[in-house]
């Protein structure tokens, strides 16, 4: 997380202090160490100004009367400030931030894209990974052109995780997004756009400087459990499927697509329990399923539609149709942060296993199911088990 890089980088720091005088801690600021920066995209982003004569003591003075926690002398001239680290900065050596300060020659005040970083003590913002009902789903892209959640809110008091996400609450929407430090955005969803690395949603919360509210084009996104909301129709790293009783502490059951049927050109599949390796991890994309296989990748197969009470069908043929579902995935509702789940028509809650029973499988093969009913030739209603499709 965000705070554990941020308290890695200052660990790293902290061999600096009360190091030599062209190397000084300034009143109760103490220096962490030259970082890497660059001017589109700062490793310190709150406020910053120039000056001719600029000392390490200025610079943490301006920044501490605006309640920065970091303060970062640059190019001899250059102060910065801010709650947090931003990406991409990176800690290096010591030697790279060698300019005098022009306001003390016997300071360092970084260098060219080098920026000698000091912290006051302050504990840097954290993402609530719970509030309430929502839980924390990642940091995603944005952009102006292209808005990931379509409402924009206001809020009496100024935006945070609490009061962003209770106006999402209050709207009807479930899914909320913190941007840029003091941007509430809500929508239901699901998402377009990647998934960034939480070191992006790194911008602290103007109304409330311990929380992070997402970054600049980043929305620090949560759902609300009590509601099934689609968070992306698009995975493009391949996955595997885990059934998982929703009883307590019952073990995950891996899932495998497995072919039941062969024609000349042409293979029918569906989801099983029963151990096949020919298909190794499947794709997400536009809400359809695409299986995918290593060993033979002359395979192209794509979700069929998937009617309630059927196993999910999939086709293997020279020319698949467009897969179809429609299929996405969703927060876990029970495993707050844990891996998310796979939804369909907008619900992670009726997937079942249930042994498969019909004269033509005699081995009790055990499927997954969408929706399972009474009276299905496949399968008896009374063994069925309620799962969800864990996405690992």
């Amino acid at each position: 997380m965000i705070t554990a890089t941020f308290g890695a980088a200052i660990a790293i720091g902290l061999p600096f202090v009360g190091a030599s005088v062209v190397r000084k801690d300034a009143s109760v600021w103490t220096l962490q160490g030259c970082f890497t920066d660059s001017s589109t995209s700062r490793t310190l982003a709150g406020t910053s100004f120039a000056s001719a004569n600029m000392t390490v003591e200025s610079c943490t003075s301006v920044c501490d009367a605006g309640g920065f926690s970091l303060a970062g002398v640059e190019f001899g001239s250059e102060c910065f400030c801010d709650h947090a680290l931003q990406s991409p900065g990176t800690l290096t050596s010591t030697s790279n931030c060698n300019k005098a300060c022009g306001g003390a020659s016997t300071e360092f005040c970084g260098a060219g894209n080098f920026i000698d970083v000091y912290w006051n003590g302050t504990p840097p913002p954290t993402s609530p990974l719970q509030v309430g009902t929502w839980t924390y789903s990642g940091c995603f892209s944005d952009s102006v052109s292209s808005r990931q959640l379509p409402n924009r809110q206001t809020t009496s008091g100024g935006v945070t995780v609490e009061s962003c996400t209770s106006a999402c609450k209050a709207s009807g929407l479930a899914i909320a997004g913190l941007e840029f430090g003091q941007e509430c955005w809500c929508g239901s969803g699901p998402l377009t756009s990647s998934l960034s690395n939480d070191n992006n949603c790194a911008t602290a919360c103007v109304a409330n400087t311990t929380e992070f509210c997402g970054g600049a084009s980043r929305l620090q996104v949560y759902q609300d459990l009590t509601a099934q909301v689609c968070l992306s129709s698009t995975l493009t790293t391949g996955f595997n499927l885990n059934a998982v009783p929703v009883t307590p502490n019952a073990p995950a059951i891996p899932l495998h697509v497995h072919i039941i049927q062969t024609v000349p050109l042409v293979s029918w599949s569906v989801l099983t329990a029963l151990s096949d390796t020919l298909f190794t991890s499947t794709l997400l994309t536009n809400g359809g399923l695409l299986p995918m296989s290593t060993s033979q990748p002359q395979f192209r197969t794509a979700s069929l539609t998937t009617k309630p009470g059927d196993s999910p069908i999939f086709v293997t043929t020279q020319f698949p149709p467009t897969a179809v579902g429609p299929y996405c995935a969703m927060a876990n509702p029970l495993v707050p942060n844990g891996p998310q789940v796979l939804g369909l028509n907008g619900r992670n809650d009726l997937w079942a296993l249930c042994t498969n029973i019909s004269t033509s499988n005699p081995s009790n093969r055990i499927d997954a199911v969408y929706s399972p009913g009474a009276g299905n030739p496949h399968y008896n209603l009374s063994s069925c088990q309620s799962v969800l499709l864990e996405i690992v």
